[in-house]
């Protein structure tokens, strides 16, 4: 929707997001077998960039105006607009998928179906929880609490932990933190 877009673009030009990668993601970097990688909902490429550095190839999706300027300045990084909120039609299958800070319960298949065999998943994301400072108010955007476990269970997971994080407002939220290879 072209509201969105237009949301999502002063958001990222008032509010500018974390510019260090995930720790998840520096974790299990070493872990990714091959070189195609997506990153869902990459907003200014924080982890597109370190991958992409890295020899990685790869296909990062946001709609933002804004986010597609910035990834595209990215070399190995192929910047992709689509409006997630009604699917993602990528034929393609990866190497890695990264999901940092969004949610769409409807990519949970998308994702099983489009990773390769060994390949990881890296999951972060907010849950629900009343003691949340910072986190998206509507419920469709928060995960229930153990979601990713049982949506990915089919995977093999490696890490899964809900937590506290101090996000750089000051501010905390519970986050779900999960890697997932597929066997």
């Amino acid at each position: 929707m072209i509201e969105d877009k237009h949301r999502w673009n002063e958001r990222y030009k008032t509010l500018p997001p974390p510019q260090k990668p995930s720790n998840l993601l520096l974790r299990y970097i070493d872990c990714i077998k091959g070189k195609d990688v997506l990153d869902i909902a990459a907003g200014l490429g924080r982890h597109s960039r370190i991958l992409a550095e890295r020899g990685y190839s790869v296909d990062a999706i946001e709609y933002s105006d804004v986010t597609l300027e910035s990834l595209r300045e990215i070399s190995g990084v192929n910047a992709i607009e689509m409006d997630l909120e009604n699917g993602c039609n990528l034929e393609k299958s990866y190497d890695a998928i990264l999901c940092f800070n969004y949610l769409n319960r409807d990519l949970y298949n998308f994702m099983i179906n489009n990773l390769n065999k060994d390949g990881i998943i890296l999951f972060e994301t907010f849950v629900f929880d009343e003691e949340n400072e910072c986190a998206p108010k509507n419920p469709e955007f928060l995960l229930k609490k153990n979601e990713l476990l049982k949506v990915f269970i089919s995977l093999n997971i490696i890490e899964y932990k809900e937590s506290y994080v101090v996000k750089q407002n000051g501010q905390k939220a519970l986050m779900a933190s999960m890697a997932a290879i597929k066997k």
